[in-house]
Parts: C-alpha cells; structure tokens; sequence
C-alpha cells in the first residue's frame, strides 16, 4: 500500500534515540520532510544523519517542549523552513524511575508528567493553527498500554501516558470538523532502548539464568508469544497518519501482542 506521505512534512519529538528515531527514518523511507526534536542535540544529529544518508531531508531542534515558548518557536521555524507542518506525532517521553509509586521521587513525577502530558499539549497547541487553517492535519500521540490496564512500578509514566489518551479523545472531537485526525498508538512491551536497559539493570540483579526464565514468562502473557519490536510502533504510526487512515480519529491502537485486548 502506497501510504502517500511523499512531500509530507511531519514533525517528531524524542527523535533522538529508540521509537522516536525509527518512525522518524520510517517517514523519510516513505518520502516525507522530518523536523526531529529531542533535547540531546547529539543524538539529534545522528538522526538527522541517518536521515539523510537514505536521501530524506530533516532539520533539528533541540527543544525542551515543557517550554511551550521554545516549542512555538520550534513551529514557526518548522513552517520557515517547509511552510507547513502536516503531521506531528507526540513521542517524547522518559521514565526516570521504576519503583513502587510510595518510593518515587515526587521531583521525578513532575517531571516525567511535565513531558509526556505537558509536552504532547504544548506541541499540539502549538501546531494546531496552522492545521486548522490549512485545513489538513494528522496527529498521533504514543502512549502505552500500562495506562490503559495498570503496571506496577510505573504509576507515574501510566498516569502521564493516560492524561494523553484522554487528551487525544477531546482533541480529536475538537478539530475533526477541520479534517484532523487525532489518534493513540498505545505499545506493549516494546524492545526499545528503554526497555532494554530496564531488562539490562534485571539481568544484573537477578542473573542471566533467572532473567531468562522471567522473560520466558513474560512472553507466555502475550498470546504471539514474542515481544514488540520498533518497527511495530513504526508501521502503525505511519498508517494512522497517512490518508489511508482518514476515517479513524480519536481511537487508541494497541500494538501489544494481544497481552491486553482493552474495549
């Protein structure tokens, strides 16, 4: 299927590292035009690289987007520089800490709910303007499905991760008349650089032979008996903010291996 994203324009946050950066190169292979933010302006750079070593054109910026000045100004750069914004998919994210809700930090909540929730309506305010005006517009927030069905040790990051799905819902009956859609792809358990250095810290304290057989176990909750990769997240975020999605706004779409079938 032809998804039709040549010459599209679509901007990705936490594009420096993990799914932010593989759905960024996703959109370039599809032919789109990449603005890619992060706050690691080195891990930006190597984005951008890798885009253009395939023949894709990016530009960065380094922006903190619990800022919400710095991420206006992001948007009008993005427009200068491609006079338009046609996809903006809400990516940034960061779990500072995987500890029972009673043994976090609250500094560290706050801030991990200043970017997932805070960032994602910061950049969607800032971009939605234009959208509305040129009447066009595709907007896709990653979420998670620990906060659709709950996970221990990651209260904070679920309760963030789920102000943005009831967030992707309003927003999506707001602007619908503009011909914007608005919609969640919520991961499973996703073999992302995240996840990796969580299981990476496991193996340390359990010992490989006893890690093994944990995720042997963890595999057994998902019915395709395999975890998610990158390109999982990639595919679906590049359908639902493509044409061939036109009719699907407001919904979340687990890409889980069916470990949770949420109504």
């Amino acid at each position: 299927m032809d998804l039709q994203l040549t010459n599209r324009v679509a901007l990705v946050t936490g594009a420096a590292s993990g799914i932010g950066q593989h759905v960024a190169l996703g959109f370039a292979k599809a032919g789109a035009k990449l603005i890619v933010n992060d706050v690691n302006a080195e891990g930006l750079a190597e984005t951008v690289s890798a885009i253009e070593a395939i023949g894709g054109e990016a530009i960065p910026a380094a922006v903190d987007i619990t800022d919400l000045k710095a991420v206006e100004a992001m948007i009008e750069a993005g427009n200068k520089a491609f006079g338009k914004i046609d996809i903006l998919v809400n990516n940034a994210a960061l779990l500072t800490e995987h500890k029972l809700y009673l043994d976090t930090d609250p500094a560290a909540c706050e801030r991990e709910i200043r970017v997932i929730l805070f960032g994602s309506m910061h950049c969607t305010r800032a971009v939605l303007p234009g959208m509305v005006a040129r009447g066009y517009g595709k907007i896709l927030n990653i979420a998670t499905d620990a906060a659709r069905v709950g996970q221990e040790r990651e209260a904070n990051y679920s309760a963030a991760k789920g102000g943005v799905i009831s967030f992707t819902k309003s927003i999506a009956k707001e602007v619908g008349r503009h011909n914007i859609n608005v919609n969640v792809v919520s991961p499973g358990a996703t073999n992302s650089p995240m996840r990796i250095g969580l299981q990476e810290a496991l193996k340390e304290t359990l010992g490989e032979a006893q890690w093994l057989a944990r995720e042997e176990k963890v595999k057994r909750l998902y019915p395709l008996r395999r975890i998610g990769e990158m390109e999982d997240i990639t595919n679906a975020v590049l359908f639902l903010t493509s044409d061939a999605a036109r009719q699907i706004t407001g919904q979340i779409l687990s890409v889980n291996g069916g470990f949770a079938m949420v109504g």
